[in-house]
């Protein structure tokens, strides 16, 4: 079963009785079918809670003494790449390498503004760090170790540890960044996130027109309020960002702050679960021109616990009351569990009245590959 996914183009082996028993000690582990020729090279992460083998490459034969020279090979092919991007430059936030979409597989290098962020997502990767550091110098010399952090994943499985300085004591940093002419602040040493999400910084960019000379914008869980920025940065009368986070909606704040005045005055924000903010809004015969919503994989409000498409039918009634005539709504979905089609085909008869004009997944600087569905969460559309 490793070997046909493997073979359909799905990176990794996971943790089951067959890779239970790759030797410890291995830090590669050779694929071999029935017929005893190899398959492809896997990199062993024997601490990794659920990915034990993540393919290297498929060439035959393979010798151990070409890796780093490879890795380095693939480092500069992904810089290389970057030069296509639409707007990458432009902006401060930014991933130089995308793991597996990368042929880099568990390994990120994420840029906000001066700062650089080396994610680990592969558990192996961090007892190289300091050749990789003599490598990633050699294709980024613009990297300050002074200005380099790094990040790697909890053995237990469950998400990101708080980023932490390459050299030096642990610190944190607040700072500015620009994206699409507007300012927001990054965070780093405090938490598993930094304030953003630049892994969607190129749908923020295709979703302009669709903000572009819109008077009403409704930004639901909002975070720390990108799209509500964007909204006011290209003239949008008012802007309502709701989110269940207090800490969020400060942060939030603070990026209303680093921006022009009026902003904040254009602006008003709801601490609440979306569903009350919803219905709160419908009694008031608010509307809206432009509706984002992003909601999380799974949320709790503190009195149940709902997935994201329980919540898009619990809410559907009150996003229809709300979009505007010849309104926009834009849906997203961050979850490798739920396909494009089955997000799509749950989404219809909810919003029957509209049609889908676009939809987006990740693209530009952040790669995907295919048959890998764990490295293709994220899916959106836009109706009209």
């Amino acid at each position: 079963m490793s070997i046909k996914q493997l073979r359909q183009g799905h990176p990794w082996v996971t943790l089951d009785g067959f890779s239970r028993r790759f030797p410890v000690q291995s830090p590669f582990i050779i694929g071999q079918d029935d017929r005893k020729m190899d398959v492809g090279v896997l990199l062993h992460d024997p601490r990794h809670k659920t990915v034990r083998g993540r393919l290297w490459s498929t060439q035959r034969p393979w010798v151990e003494q070409n890796f780093w020279p490879e890795f380095e090979n693939r480092l500069f092919a992904a810089r290389t790449r970057r030069a296509a991007v639409a707007g990458f430059i432009s902006r401060d936030d930014r991933y130089w390498v995308f793991g597996e979409g990368d042929g880099l597989p568990g390994l990120m290098l994420l840029q906000l503004s001066d700062r650089w962020v080396l994610q680990f997502y592969a558990l192996l990767w961090e007892e190289h760090r300091e050749r990789i550091f003599a490598i990633l110098k050699k294709v980024f010399p613009e990297i300050d170790a002074g200005k380099l952090w790094w990040q790697t994943r909890a053995e237990d499985g469950h998400g990101q540890k708080p980023p932490r300085p390459w050299m030096g004591e642990a610190r944190q940093e607040v700072f500015p960044l620009r994206e699409e002419g507007v300012t927001m602040l990054a965070r780093l040493g405090d938490a598993y996130d930094y304030g953003l999400y630049a892994d969607m910084a190129a749908v923020r960019h295709a979703l302009h027109p669709v903000l572009e000379g819109q008077r009403r914008v409704l930004n639901l869980y909002s975070y720390t309020g990108a799209f509500s920025l964007q909204a006011l940065k290209l003239g949008a009368d008012h802007v309502v960002s709701v989110d269940l986070s207090p800490k969020y909606l400060g942060w939030l704040n603070e990026n209303l702050a680093a921006n022009p005045a009026d902003f904040a005055a254009r602006h008003r924000a709801i601490q609440a679960p979306v569903e009350d903010a919803l219905k709160q809004l419908v009694r008031e015969g608010q509307g809206f021109d432009v509706i984002i919503t992003d909601p999380p994989s799974a949320s709790s409000d503190g009195n149940k616990r709902v997935s994201a498409l329980q919540a898009y039918e619990a809410q559907a009634e009150n996003l229809r009351r709300l979009l505007a005539p010849g309104g926009s709504l834009v849906t997203f979905l961050n979850t490798h569990t739920v396909s494009a089609n089955k997000f799509e085909t749950h989404l219809r008869p909810l919003f029957s009245n509209l049609k889908i004009q676009r939809r987006f997944a990740l693209t530009g600087d952040c790669p995907t590959v295919k048959g890998f569905p764990e490295g293709d969460y994220l899916k959106g559309m836009l109706w009209i």
